[in-house]
C-alpha cells in the first residue's frame, strides 16, 4: 500500500478511512477527487461493511490500478465506528483522515488542516467548513446541548467568509483528520453505538475529557451530500437509537449545558454552546479593527488584542469595531489567528442581551466607546471582569487648547469638552476593575479618581533594537507624523511652528539645513510647505529608512496626551529628538529631557543646535535613547506588563511548551 510520490515530510503523510455500505459510485467519486486535489503522501482504506448490493465486488474491479487504495471487507454491517477502528489498524502513518464517500474535495482542501496541527500540539482533530451542493454552509462544527441534541453551527449561514478557527464541541467525521496516537488513547470510536451517528461526538467528548481538543478550520472547505449512502428515514432512525446511548455515556458532560430543543428562543444560550469549549472569552471594544499600515493608535491597539489572543490557544476573543472604517478589508487576517470580528452593532444593549453573561472579561478602549458600547454592553455581563483601556487621557487636550485660547467663545468651548471628557474618563476608571494606562503619569490621574482600582501600565512595543545606524549617511531634520488631510491638527501646527519660528534660526547657523516632512494625508497648508530645503512625503510604507537617514527628529507639540508613538519610534531607529514637555511625556527620559525638551522656540533651537554641531552629544544622547527604549518600550517589556494585566483578570497563565 503505497501513497502517490510528493516531495514533503514523511510525517505528513495521511490515511484516509472511508466505510461503504453501498454506494460504490460515490466512493470512486471521492477517491478521484482525493488523487485529484491530494498534494501529500497518502494511503487509503476502504472499508465495505458488507455491502447488500455488491459494491465490494465492484469496487474491487475497479481499485486494481490504485495502488495506494487497500479494500478491506466484512462479513457483515458493523457500522460506521466499528469499520473506522477497523480502518485505523490498518494505518501506519500518524496523521488519520476519516472520509465519507458522499463528501467532494477541491483545491487547497488538505493544507489548512495540517497547518493547524503542525502549530497545535493540543489539537487533536481538526475538520474543514462543510458546504452544501448549492454552496451555502452546512456546518462549521457543532455544539452539544444538554439535552444530547447536537446542531451544526450555521448560525451566519448568509455571512460564510465571517467565520473563524476556533475550539468546538465536536467536529463531523464526515471529513476529519486527526492524530491517530489520540484516536487510540480516547479508545476511537466506541462500540455502543449502533451503525452510524453521535460515534464522532462520543469521540470529540473523550478526547476532551484527556485534554485534546477538536477545531474547525474555514480556511478548508468541502462540499458534503448529507446521507450519500443511506436515505433520510434511515438516518432518522439510528439517530433517535444512538442519542439514547449518548445520553448515557455523557451524562455528567450533559448534566450543566442547557438544552439544544427550543435553544432558537434564546439566541444568548445558542451562543454559550459554541464558546463553551473555550478556556475563556474576552470582548474588547474599539474604533476601528486595527489597520496594519496606520500608525497613531492602531499599532497599539493590535499589540493589546495579540496579548489576548497569546493569553490562551484556545481562548476566544471578540473584537467589536464601534466603525467600519476599512473593516472588510482588515477582518479577514484577525478571522484567521481565530477572532470573531464583529462591526455594525446599532443597539450595543441588545447584542450584549443576545450574548448575555457570555465573557469573562470585557475591554473597552477609550471614553466614547466605553460611553456607546462598553456600559451598554456590560450590563448584560454581570460576571465578566471589566477593563478600561485609556490609550491617552483624552480630556487633557481640550484643556491644552483652554489654556493657550484667547477667544472667550473658544475657551468655553473648550472648557465644556474638557470637563464631559473627564466625567467620561472618571466614569470609566470608576467602572473598570483594572484600568489601563500608556504612561506612568496619566497612572497617577487614573489612581486619583479610582484609588480602589489595579492601574498598570502597558505602553506600545516596538521590534527589538539590535543595531542603529551612527552618524554616517544622516543628515538634516525629520518631522515624522500624520495630519488627517485636514486644517487644524496638532501634528499641522506643529509642523507650520517647527517651519516659522525654529528652522530659520537653525539655518542662520547651519545653512542649507533640510527638512523632511513624513506623515499621511498631508493637509493643504503642509503641502504648501515643500520647497528647496523642504520635502513633503506623505505616507511612507515603513518610516524607519527615513528616520535612521535624519540627524534630529523634530517636533514642536503643544498638544497630545499619552505617549508620543512618533517618538517611541525615533528611539528604535537610533535618531534622538527634540520635542516639548507634551511630547516629552511618558518617555523615561529623565536627566536627558535636559538635552531633548525645550518649552519655547528658543529652546528648541537650542537643543536642536546642540545635537546638529556636537557629534559626540549626539552619539551619547542616541545611546541612552536606545537604551530606554530597549527597558521601557520593547515587546518583552509590553509582554510583561499585558501579562499582568491579564493576570488581574483572574485569568490563568499563559500555558508553556511541554
Amino acid at each position: 500500500m503505497t501513497g502517490p510520490a510528493v516531495d514533503v515530510p514523511a510525517t505528513r503523510a495521511v490515511t484516509f478511512v472511508m466505510v461503504s455500505h453501498g454506494g460504490g459510485d460515490l466512493v470512486m467519486n471521492c477517491l478521484d477527487s482525493l488523487r485529484k486535489h491530494t498534494t501529500v503522501p497518502y494511503r487509503v482504506v476502504v472499508v465495505d461493511s458488507a455491502s447488500p448490493d455488491g459494491t465490494a465486488d465492484w469496487l474491487e474491479e475497479r481499485l486494481t490500478d490504485r495502488a495506494e487504495v487497500t479494500l478491506l471487507r466484512l462479513r457483515e454491517n458493523l457500522g460506521f465506528g466499528a469499520g473506522c477502528n477497523l480502518g485505523v489498524r490498518q494505518a501506519d502513518t500518524e496523521l488519520v483522515c476519516f472520509l465519507n464517500a458522499d463528501v467532494e474535495l477541491s483545491e487547497g482542501w488538505l493544507e489548512p488542516l495540517l497547518a493547524v496541527l503542525d502549530r497545535r500540539p493540543d489539537v487533536a482533530a481538526v475538520a474543514p467548513v462543510l458546504l452544501g451542493q448549492d454552496g451555502e454552509l452546512q456546518e462549521a462544527g457543532s455544539v452539544v446541548g444538554g439535552d444530547g441534541w447536537c446542531q451544526a453551527w450555521d448560525a451566519e449561514r448568509a455571512q460564510l467568509d465571517d467565520l473563524f478557527p476556533r475550539v468546538v464541541d465536536y467536529a463531523s467525521a464526515a471529513c476529519l483528520l486527526m492524530r491517530r496516537r489520540a484516536f487510540f488513547a480516547a479508545g476511537g470510536f466506541s462500540p455502543d453505538y449502533e451503525i452510524a451517528y453521535f460515534e464522532d461526538v462520543d469521540l470529540a467528548l473523550e478526547l476532551r475529557r484527556r485534554g485534546w481538543l477538536t477545531w474547525v478550520e474555514p480556511a478548508s472547505r468541502v462540499t458534503h451530500v448529507r446521507h450519500g449512502s443511506s436515505g433520510s428515514e434511515r438516518a432518522a432512525e439510528l439517530m433517535r437509537h444512538n442519542h439514547g446511548v449518548f445520553r448515557r455515556r455523557q451524562a455528567s458532560v450533559l448534566r450543566d449545558r442547557p438544552a439544544r430543543i427550543g435553544m432558537e428562543e434564546a439566541p444568548h444560550r445558542q451562543i454559550q454552546l459554541r464558546d463553551r469549549p473555550a478556556p475563556h472569552r474576552v470582548l474588547l471594544i474599539d474604533d476601528r479593527v486595527p489597520q496594519a499600515d496606520r500608525g497613531r493608535g492602531d499599532p497599539r491597539t493590535q499589540a493589546v488584542l495579540d496579548a489576548w489572543i497569546d493569553a490562551h490557544p484556545a481562548g476566544r476573543v471578540t473584537y467589536l469595531a464601534v466603525f467600519p472604517d476599512r473593516a472588510l478589508e482588515c477582518a479577514p487576517a484577525l478571522r484567521a489567528r481565530g477572532v470573531e470580528v464583529v462591526w455594525g452593532v446599532d443597539d450595543p444593549e441588545e447584542w450584549g442581551r443576545e450574548r448575555a453573561g457570555l465573557y469573562d472579561v470585557v475591554v473597552a478602549f477609550r471614553p466614547h466607546n466605553f460611553v456607546s458600547h462598553g456600559e451598554p454592553i456590560s450590563r448584560s455581563q454581570p460576571q465578566a471582569v471589566r477593563v478600561y483601556d485609556a490609550e491617552a487621557l483624552f480630556h487633557r487636550r481640550p484643556q491644552q487648547h483652554f489654556e493657550t485660547a484667547t477667544d472667550s467663545d473658544e475657551r468655553r468651548r473648550f472648557a465644556v469638552e474638557a470637563t464631559r471628557l473627564r466625567d467620561q474618563e472618571t466614569a470609566a476608571f470608576t467602572w473598570a476593575d483594572v484600568g489601563v494606562c500608556v504612561s506612568e503619569e496619566e497612572a497617577e490621574w487614573a489612581a486619583s479618581v479610582a484609588p480602589d482600582r489595579p492601574i498598570r501600565v502597558a505602553c506600545y512595543p516596538t521590534p527589538p533594537v539590535v543595531e542603529v545606524p551612527g552618524l554616517e549617511g544622516r543628515d538634516g531634520l525629520a518631522f515624522f507624523g500624520g495630519f488627517d488631510g485636514t486644517p487644524g491638527t496638532p501634528n499641522e501646527r506643529a509642523v507650520l511652528e517647527l517651519v516659522g519660528d525654529v528652522l530659520p534660526a537653525l539655518r542662520d547657523r547651519h545653512p542649507g539645513l533640510r527638512l523632511r516632512v513624513i506623515g499621511a494625508d498631508p493637509s493643504p497648508a503642509v503641502l504648501a510647505l515643500r520647497g528647496d530645503d523642504i520635502e513633503v512625503t506623505g505616507k511612507v510604507p515603513d518610516p524607519r529608512p527615513w528616520l535612521a537617514s535624519s540627524r534630529v527628529h523634530v517636533v514642536p507639540m503643544r498638544y497630545g496626551a499619552g505617549v508620543k508613538i512618533k517618538f517611541v519610534d525615533s528611539m528604535a531607529a537610533g535618531l534622538p529628538f527634540v520635542t516639548t514637555p507634551v511630547g516629552a511625556e511618558g518617555l523615561h527620559l529623565g536627566v536627558l529631557a535636559r538635552h531633548l525638551v525645550g518649552s519655547s522656540p528658543v529652546e528648541l533651537v537650542e537643543a536642536c543646535d546642540r545635537l546638529l554641531a556636537d557629534d559626540v552629544l549626539w552619539a551619547d544622547v542616541q545611546a541612552e535613547l536606545v537604551e530606554i527604549c530597549r527597558e521601557h518600550f520593547s515587546s518583552t517589556a509590553f509582554d510583561r506588563a499585558m501579562t499582568r494585566v491579564i493576570a488581574d483578570c483572574g485569568l490563568p497563565p499563559r500555558p508553556t511548551a511541554g
